[in-house]
């Protein structure tokens, strides 16, 4: 099921609600560096990269980086 869009949908989906269903204008996402999947799918979902946040979790006793991404209300 890799590569099909859904997690992409989900995220798309997912946003529409929040943004008609409350007053929320920014909705951010921070996924490990390394997961290049997840990045895709907000890219795709129309988050924008924002920055790495470096050594910011700790995963199997090793400090990791972490990116940030975001999407604004208006983006939509």
């Amino acid at each position: 099921m890799l590569g099909h869009g859904i997690a992409t949908e989900a995220i798309k989906q997912m946003c529409r609600y929040v943004f008609e269903k409350t007053d929320i204008v920014r909705i951010y996402a921070e996924p490990f560096a390394e997961n290049l999947a997840s990045c895709r799918a907000l890219e795709k979902a129309g988050f924008r990269y924002e920055g790495t946040l470096r050594s910011n979790a700790i995963k199997n006793g090793k400090a990791i980086d972490m990116k940030m991404y975001a999407i604004l209300k208006a983006d939509l």
